[in-house]
């Protein structure tokens, strides 16, 4: 049994982006990830088209929010990057105002509406610049989802990825579930998270993706997504570049962080 779990993708700020709308939700928001076992928790903020980066507000947001949760759950901050030219840019030039907890680690999100032969050289530029990007739920990303490969040699260059626990539990169709299950079995995923943006259909609780993992695989691989590996990130230490290796994978898995 792990000692820790750590949330490290779940909008919890309110009146930000499309997470909570108020204080009381983000509040409460978070005694339910408290109670379903959380003990840290990443709240990742928009930056996209949609949702034009307010860091003063996101700043003042976060410290309130952990004021008044006290010792419940300890909130770390970071920004989720619409992956284009222009966030990418920005990220390179100023990483602490984007990244978790001022770490080399950023949460990218791939566009819907992405140019396919343009991503590989966006998180190229974002490696280059001396990042390390967690593409968040790829399982839900259309192009994604039908080639995994792609996502495969993102992995190889030193890209990391992390996986909604909604959609392993069907939440976002039976196409994202698939997806996500067969990222998982080729050791291409490196963070399991909630994604959460809500109370009901996307929460903050990571207790029921923990047992439905448990029935496939060792504790100590589900304990490596949902503790070991979202620790070594927010103490930014190095993981290793590649998939993750075992005989119970489809490639083999071993300890990342170093």
């Amino acid at each position: 049994m792990m000692e820790t779990v750590i949330d490290l993708h779940a909008h919890i700020l309110h009146g930000i982006d499309d997470g909570p709308a108020t204080l009381e939700q983000s509040l409460t928001m978070v005694r339910l990830a408290s109670h379903a076992g959380t003990k840290q928790i990443v709240a990742a903020v928009h930056v996209s088209r949609a949702w034009p980066y307010q860091s003063a507000l996101a700043q003042r947001r976060w410290e309130e929010l952990q004021h008044l949760a006290r010792d419940l759950v300890r909130i770390h901050r970071a920004c989720e990057i619409e992956l284009t030219e222009e966030t990418v840019q920005r990220a390179v030039k100023e990483p602490a105002r984007y990244t978790i907890a001022g770490s080399r680690y950023l949460l990218v999100e791939i566009p819907d509406d992405a140019e396919p032969k343009m991503l590989g050289p966006l998180l190229t530029s974002l490696l280059e610049g001396g990042l390390r990007p967690i593409v968040v739920h790829p399982e839900r990303n259309p192009e994604l989802a039908r080639d995994i490969s792609r996502l495969k040699r993102w992995v190889r260059t030193g890209v990391l990825t992390q996986v909604d626990a909604g959609s392993l539990a069907g939440v976002f169709g039976s196409r994202a579930a698939k997806a996500a299950a067969a990222i998982l079995k080729r050791g291409l995923a490196h963070f399991v998270a909630s994604g959460a943006h809500d109370l009901s259909g996307r929460p903050p609780r990571l207790d029921a993706v923990r047992l439905r993992l448990i029935g496939e695989y060792p504790p100590e691989f589900v304990d490596l997504l949902l503790a070991g590996h979202p620790g070594a990130v927010l103490d930014d230490r190095d993981l290793e570049r590649g998939p993750l290796r075992a005989s119970f994978l489809r490639s083999h898995w071993f300890e990342v962080w170093r």
